[in-house]
């Protein structure tokens, strides 16, 4: 019964409207955001879903215009795509519906929209984006509402939005306050069905925002205390909701922990995604599934610094007769990515010129690497692709 599934209101750190059903409540969160000619960002998939046309029917006029020309790794060139759609239908905020690449695309439409006309043009992205010349003079992006359908990136519950740059064939970070959203409709409903494989690919892409936020150094106990609670709800439902797509709690629970997961990671994430960007950015490579297979390998090479994070984690999860507890850890997620069908490898076969440019990719990724635990050499970067990818 869907009246026993968790539903809640809360106000952290956004308004986030949690439970079953709630994408029908749309239009009022529009008029809350102060959004009165809304832009839908989202896919094809997406838009093609049953239950899509009635959510957009039901933000009335609200709804200015849909734009679903956006992939699985998001392109600057989508981006600009959806900006001149936004300004062909007169919008004045976006509602950003879908996955992490539909949340980062609307995110970076709305950025872009306030950005005057005679700046904007292929390469605006690198110019805005972290490490650019003109990152710390971001505008404020237009209102956005966020309503997540996959339990991944949590991009709805974050201040940044990743967008690959493919002119230099590399992923960018924008962040600024103004892209959180200033709702969320988080609806589990909208993720019932997901496939097996990504359901586990977006769960493993919340787990190593987790992971990675309790591995971070620093003193957050907030974050800290967020992703341990993160980390044992994945652990509990993620299975669950690979193996029955149709399970209500475990969708439900899935997609509550993503967004903590998100939350979590503003105190850091590390050496992971600094490898994942560049292998997605090169190959297409699914970015949960990137990070599902470079996971265990981060977590060996910063062994020597997070045995205290891995031993909290392991007291959490209830791993016995730990004597190692950054073993215990990687064993633990080896066996979850196994459990979730997802392979231990990569199926991506590259060769020693490309590993050289990805583990360049990597140690440019400055943001990222600024939050691992320890600083790792380029034999480090090198050891670990070679790890994960198949060949």
């Amino acid at each position: 019964m869907t009246a026993d599934l968790p539903r809640a209101s809360i106000s952290f750190p956004t308004r986030y409207r949690f439970g079953w059903g709630r994408r029908d409540e749309l239009a009022g969160e529009l008029k809350v955001a102060g959004v009165t000619r809304a832009l839908v960002v989202t896919d094809a998939v997406v838009a093609a879903l049953p239950w899509f046309a009635p959510m957009i029917d039901g933000g009335g006029a609200a709804i200015a215009g849909v734009f679903a020309g956006i992939s699985t790794n998001p392109t600057e060139g989508e981006a600009l795509a959806g900006l001149a759609r936004y300004r062909e239908v007169r919008a004045n905020g976006v509602c950003a519906i879908g996955g992490g690449a539909a949340m980062d695309a609307g995110k970076t439409i709305a950025l872009l929209a306030a950005v005057a006309d005679g700046d904007v043009a292929p390469g605006v992205v690198a110019q805005f984006a972290f490490g650019g010349p003109r990152a710390r003079s971001l505008p404020a992006a237009a209102p956005i509402v966020a309503a997540p359908t996959t339990s991944g990136t949590g991009s709805e519950l974050s201040t940044g939005a990743v967008v690959t740059d493919e002119s230099a064939g590399v992923k960018r970070t924008l962040l600024h306050a103004s892209l959180l959203p200033r709702a969320v409709l988080a609806d589990p409903e909208t993720t019932v069905g997901l496939p097996a494989a990504a359901t586990a690919a977006t769960g493993m892409d919340a787990l190593t925002h987790a992971v990675e936020a309790l591995c971070a150094p620093g003193y957050h106990p907030m974050c800290d205390a967020i992703a341990l609670e993160t980390v044992a709800m994945i652990a509990e439902h993620l299975p669950r909701a690979v193996r029955n797509p149709d399970d209500a709690l475990a969708r439900s629970h899935m997609l509550h922990a993503a967004g903590m997961a998100a939350v979590a990671f503003q105190k850091g994430l590390g050496l992971c995604h600094a490898m994942a960007h560049p292998l997605g950015a090169r190959t297409g490579l699914h970015h949960g599934l990137a990070n599902a297979v470079l996971l265990p390998w981060v977590l060996e090479a910063n062994g020597p610094a997070i045995t205290a994070p891995c031993a909290r984690l392991g007291a959490r999860l209830g791993l016995r007769g730990v004597t190692d507890p950054v073993a215990a850890v990687v064993a633990w997620v080896r066996g979850l990515t196994a459990e979730v069908g997802l392979p231990a490898t990569a199926p991506v076969a590259l060769g020693e010129g490309d590993l050289v440019s990805l583990v360049a990719g990597a140690r440019a990724e400055a943001l990222y690497l600024a939050t691992n635990p320890r600083k790792v050499t380029d034999d480090d970067i090198a050891a670990a692709y070679r790890g994960a990818l198949a060949a």
